[in-house]
């Protein structure tokens, strides 16, 4: 698939751990409307990873992960 006809993009972000901020990131992608097909979280006492299927064009999905980047309890958003 080429790049302007790809439908779906992984993105990973990694944020402080705890029910809260697993929240104010939820709500997010909820309050975007962000084009979340799947969704995997893996917490511990420390720290919390969220892998997210976002079905949109890469450069949409590269938008979506500015605005997940900039969120307090957010340390690190890449595409994987």
């Amino acid at each position: 698939m080429s790049e302007a006809t790809s439908s779906t993009v992984a993105v990973e972000a990694r944020m402080a751990g705890g029910i809260y901020a697993l929240n104010r990131f939820l709500m997010t992608l909820q309050n975007k409307r962000m084009p979340v097909k799947s969704l995997d979280v893996n917490m511990d006492e420390s720290e919390t990873k969220a892998t997210i299927l976002l079905g949109c064009p890469r450069e949409t999905a590269r938008r979506y992960m500015s605005l997940l980047e900039i969120l307090e309890d957010v340390h690190e958003v890449w595409e994987s």
